[in-house]
């Protein structure tokens, strides 16, 4: 599935032959030290003449606000006259990421480029970019990278000029600071920022930027976004867009592309506003398919040399690769392969996620507006051996300025075909739970739902998974493992969000029922299958008290680079249950060198009248591989796994070949040592309900340990499984060839 979501977007990167054009725009960050400044102050603006339509009231929100953005008008038209060349030297991160779209943590990188070049631009249009130094990983081996499919320059130069450039190979994008801007576009302005360097406080202000005509309308492509503008150059220091209405032609249900550029300069030479930092994401999701896939490119701008003289010859644009292999020309880049840019996630563009969409201006005075949205992809479709095909539709109403006014209203309805059971849920959302403003302190959010759903049974979750790893296995050959029940109910939550914490704390209602197998028939069966019966429920009315928190620094041992993800959960049950449960995580990667150590610990405990749903359990896929799922369970339960990695040669990290825009990884072999151990008990009073369960105790603790070999860092493996246990005679040694198995 990964493999084809991956191809299925790299089949949209445009022709890398494209005429590179006149101007581009990028995005803001964190604050950063800037180069001191003259400050030169502009002439008085005067009021637009002619280009604007009568309504001005409707294009900016206030007269400081259309004399700002008059002043930014005039003056990013030109390159400045005293800028002729510069030439610099550039760090490039390029990911091919996975989101999941069920988890809460960062992307996973399935291909890694870094890529050391040197730059050289003039006025006059020529950008020649000379790769010096190329090194790479992937976790998936897939035949290309971003780095192998680019054939001209990936960085922008600068941000005058008329147009904001799309790396999707549409036209490029009507930039709001043209003499036609405010003919597309409305202006509201935020509150100041303000940016000390070494000598002097720099003014930057926000202006929000929306489309006023409808993008079908629209003879040009739009963005959205918020540009940041210095305040006595009027021009734009930083920017952060999406191209607006953006599905790169694909029917909105199958999926969409969308395209997010950051942009932030430093005030260079003390005179001029070029790259620092550059940033382009561009995003195919597809909630059929239940994920989505992102191509990222990161620079960051070394040094500039201003005005050396560089005359150019030859064509206005080059990307050459010469002496790729040079390991001197990563000497200043200390992190290692992987670990620069490993936090970034596509998550990070949600609020322009929620206007790129929306489309033109067609009611400027609209509070909010209502989309076709999913927020998971098995809330369109999934499929299970309760429900049969389940098809369901999803709608948000959302604000027209989200980071403004951040709340929002998603619903979703479907129907369950075997069982014939509607299933949805209606969710109000207000602060960092429709938009995460990042800053210092704590931002809030609030969430509260009224819902009916079909819950798994599944205490110790992987930390990065899509629904649809198991829709298609059921769908297909009858692959469904997982145990259900009905829950209909309503729950309300407090989230606050600081940095990589995150807070939760709720209280939930619910009415909980059992389900029954409906369905043997899957699509590659020409019999009925007989299937696993569901593991016992306890029905009842549950009313409890839940609280959780979480530290997460990448997406724990699964991906590429280091990760550290810790989480804690406690719930306190009322009603025809009362219990108190608490469970652990604790899920690490670290690299030192060749060696790799990747290791997850999950731990829980119960007390109290517990259900039968709320018990540990564990065996197979789920934990503890070599033993049969649900096999073991309690009223408390200790499950640790750990993958050890020993690189051996050859660990080069350039490709072995490359023809055109494939190629074929680096092989980075590695000698694999696994282990895995789970321990549980049960309370005297739970232990009939673990008998009801279809469940027993561990008898202390049981193992699987294992050895096998890998390729391409730990893509696909080959392992020989021993179960260690008490009763290890009477079972089966496994042999796994394919795709690692992670958790």
């Amino acid at each position: 599935m990964i493999t084809f979501l991956a191809a299925a977007f790299l089949l949209q990167i445009p022709d890398a032959g494209a005429q590179l054009p006149d101007a581009s725009v990028g995005f803001p960050g964190t604050d950063i030290q800037l180069p001191d400044a003259g400050i030169q102050r502009p002439q008085p603006a005067t009021r637009l003449q002619g280009s604007l339509q009568p309504d001005t009231a409707r294009i900016f929100d206030s007269p400081e606000t259309e004399s700002l953005v008059v002043r930014a008008i005039a003056a990013m038209g030109d390159i400045p006259a005293e800028l002729t060349d510069y030439q610099a030297r550039v760090q490039s991160t390029m990911q091919i990421t996975i989101a999941a779209d069920t988890v809460g943590v960062s992307d996973l990188p399935a291909t890694v480029d870094e890529v050391i070049s040197d730059v050289n631009w003039h006025r006059r249009g020529y950008l020649q970019q000379d790769v010096v130094g190329h090194r790479m990983r992937v976790l998936i081996p897939l035949p290309y990278t971003l780095a192998t499919i680019f054939e001209t320059p990936w960085i922008t130069p600068h941000l005058y000029g008329p147009r904001i450039y799309s790396p999707l190979g549409q036209a490029p994008a009507l930039n709001p600071f043209s003499a036609e801007g405010p003919r597309y576009y409305r202006y509201q302005t935020g509150d100041t920022i303000r940016v000390r360097t070494t000598d002097q406080l720099l003014t930057l202000v926000p202006i929000e930027v929306r489309p006023r005509v409808p993008i079908k309308m629209s003879d040009v492509p739009l963005v959205v976004g918020t540009f940041y503008l210095d305040a006595d150059r009027a021009a734009v220091a930083r920017a952060r867009v999406g191209f607006a209405g953006g599905s790169g032609g694909l029917p909105r249900v199958m999926g969409q592309i969308e395209t997010f550029l950051e942009f932030e300069n430093a005030l260079w030479d003390d005179r001029f506003w070029l790259p620092f930092r550059q940033r382009r994401d561009i995003l195919f999701e597809s909630r059929l398919l239940g994920g989505g896939v992102t191509a990222r490119v990161v620079n960051r701008f070394d040094d500039i040399r201003l005005n050396t003289g560089w005359e150019p010859t030859g064509r206005m644009t080059t990307l050459t690769w010469s002496d790729t292999r040079d390991r001197q020309a990563f000497e200043n880049w200390r992190a290692p392969i992987g670990d620069e840019e490993s936090e970034l996630t596509a998550q990070d563009f949600a609020d322009l996620r929620i206007v790129s969409t929306l489309g033109g201006d067609e009611n400027a005075d609209a509070a909010a507006r209502l989309r076709l949205h999913y927020d998971r992809g098995n809330h369109l479709f999934r499929f299970n051996r309760v429900e049969g095909p389940y098809l369901g539709v999803g709608a948000s109403l959302s604000p027209v300025f989200p980071r403004l006014n951040r709340r929002e209203v998603y619903g979703t309805a479907g129907w369950a075909f075997a069982e014939n059971t509607p299933r949805g849920e209606l969710v109000y959302r207000q602060g960092t739970t429709v938009v995460a403003l990042p800053g210092a302190g704590i931002d809030w959010g609030l969430e509260a739902a009224l819902y009916r759903r079909l819950n798994d049974i599944q205490p110790f979750r992987p930390t990065f998974m899509w629904d649809w790893f198991y829709t298609m296995p059921a769908f297909l050959w009858g692959g469904d493992r997982r145990d259900y029940y009905d829950a209909l109910g309503a729950e309300a939550s407090l989230v606050g969000r600081s940095g990589r914490w995150t807070g939760r704390g709720g209280l939930r209602f619910e009415q909980q029922d059992s389900v029954s197998v409906n369905t043997n028939w899957y699509l590659l069966s020409s019999k009925e299958l007989e299937t696993r019966p569901l593991a016992g429920v306890d029905p009842g009315k549950l009313f409890a008290l839940e609280t959780s928190a979480q530290y997460s620094f990448g997406p724990g041992a699964f991906g590429i680079g280091k990760s550290f993800l810790l989480r804690a959960e406690a719930e306190a049950g009322f009603g025809d249950f009362s219990y108190q449960r608490v469970t652990g995580l604790l899920s690490t990667r670290y690299s030192l060198g060749p060696i790799t150590l990747a290791t997850r610990t999950d731990a829980g405990y119960i007390t109290g009248d517990a259900p039968a749903q709320k018990l540990f359990r564990f065996g197979s896929i789920e934990g503890l591989r070599g033993y049969e799922p649900n096999e073991f369970g309690g009223s408390a339960a200790v499950l640790g796994r750990a993958r050890l990695l020993l690189g051996v040669p050859p660990r080069r990290s350039t490709p072995l070949t490359r023809v055109g825009l494939f190629m074929i990884p680096p092989l980075r072999p590695n000698l694999v040592l696994l282990g895995e151990t789970g321990w549980t008990m049960v309370s005297d009073e739970l232990a009939p309900t673990l008998e009801r369960f279809g469940s027993r105790t561990t008898d202390g603790f049981r193992s699987s340990v294992g050895v096998g070999v890998s390729i391409f860092d730990d893509a696909l493996t080959v392992e020989r499984l021993f179960p260690v246990g008490k009763d290890e005679g009477a079972r089966e040694r496994k042999w796994y060839v394919g795709f690692t198995y992670w958790y």
